[in-house]
């Protein structure tokens, strides 16, 4: 529910993952060690704020970062890079 609100709030399309346990962010390395001193109520921490383009090999060719917890990848930046490794490639 949490999801679908913030979803709705910041005018996002894109998939959401619910990682509540932190394992997802453990794998690749995106936890937030305390950045911005931001260490939520009883909560583990919060993944930094990452965009990540997968292949269907599971590699990841693309990945941008913020190093603020409130800022997300801009739209215009994911579709250039989703249009570079996978449309451009399929041509």
């Amino acid at each position: 529910m949490q999801i679908r609100m913030g979803r709705a709030a910041h005018g996002l399309g894109a998939t959401m993952l619910a990682d509540p346990k932190l394992r997802i962010t453990e794998q690749f390395g995106v936890r937030n060690q305390n950045i911005n001193n931001f260490n939520p109520f009883a909560r583990p921490g919060l993944p930094i704020p990452t965009s990540l383009l997968i292949d269907e090999k599971g590699t990841v060719v693309w990945k941008d970062q913020s190093d603020n917890y409130t800022r997300r990848s801009d739209p215009e930046i994911v579709r250039a890079a989703l249009n570079e490794h996978f449309v451009a490639g399929e041509a």
